[in-house]
């Protein structure tokens, strides 16, 4: 398998059964022999992953669970994502991010190309306001745009091969619980040794939730109180312990 698409899930069940129907009946026959659908549900109270796919057939995916209810734990279930895999390059991004078979065409050409410390980076466009569309009409969608109008890429939405994931370190799960701790592990992502290639032509689609009302992390506190000063003790106080990224700490299962 060349390519492992990891996808957190978080009751999102409306956009997980839109994602799977794009994969099932959009996707061509080449793509769903070439990529590895992995999508972790991450701890679900209600409105699990294995709720939502159980009614659906017709692809080949794995299911994994964390077993446990952590708050923003989308670091523990990418790197069990990325511990299971068994592609040489992970594709990751969040559940409301659809890949365009396009996209994920022009990742597959460009794969034998790549250094295992490039890091691939996508152009982003927005799904339209209605409701039947099909991913590979992407062109015609509006740009992601900040408020100032530039253009406004997904930060946590990047391929990479499985070797360079490990090797800086993945996501340091000690950062778990305080929304807004990706940029911990960009820093390690685009250190000194990696090479980021932007496509700016291959774009993912980010789906609002005024488009699919789950599309996003719902009924989650996201803003924590004071998490800026929170990350910054938590990092300078394992920078003197000299304390080591800490992945996979958590329980989980394999369900389909």
């Amino acid at each position: 398998m060349r390519l492992s698409l990891v996808i957190p899930y978080y009751r999102n069940p409306t956009m997980l059964q839109r994602q799977f129907l794009l994969w099932r009946d959009e996707w061509s026959a080449h793509l769903k022999e070439q990529i590895e659908i992995i999508i972790v549900d991450d701890g679900s109270p209600a409105e699990t992953a294995e709720d939502v796919l159980r009614n659906l057939s017709g692809l080949p995916l794995s299911l994994y669970r964390v077993t446990e209810d952590r708050p923003w734990h989308q670091h523990g279930a990418r790197n069990l994502g990325a511990h299971v895999a068994t592609g040489e390059w992970l594709l990751m991004t969040d559940m409301d991010h659809i890949v365009p078979g396009s996209t994920l065409a022009e990742i597959l050409r460009l794969l034998p190309e790549l250094s295992d410390r490039t890091v691939l980076t996508f152009g982003r466009v927005d799904a339209p306001r209605r409701l039947i569309w099909f991913a590979d009409e992407w062109t015609s969608f509006e740009r992601t745009r900040r408020e100032d109008g530039s253009l406004k890429p997904h930060v946590n939405s990047f391929a990479i091969s499985k070797k360079n994931y490990w090797r800086i370190g993945g996501y340091d799960e000690d950062l778990c619980g305080i929304y807004g701790t990706d940029g911990h592990f960009r820093k390690r992502l685009f250190g000194p040794g990696s090479v980021e290639r932007h496509l700016s032509h291959a774009p993912l689609i980010r789906v609002d939730r005024d488009v699919i009302n789950d599309a996003s992390t719902r009924n989650v506190e996201r803003k924590t109180p004071g998490r800026t000063k929170i990350k910054q003790r938590i990092v300078l106080e394992k920078l003197i312990a000299k304390r080591a990224i800490t992945t996979l700490n958590f329980p989980w299962e394999k369900v389909l």
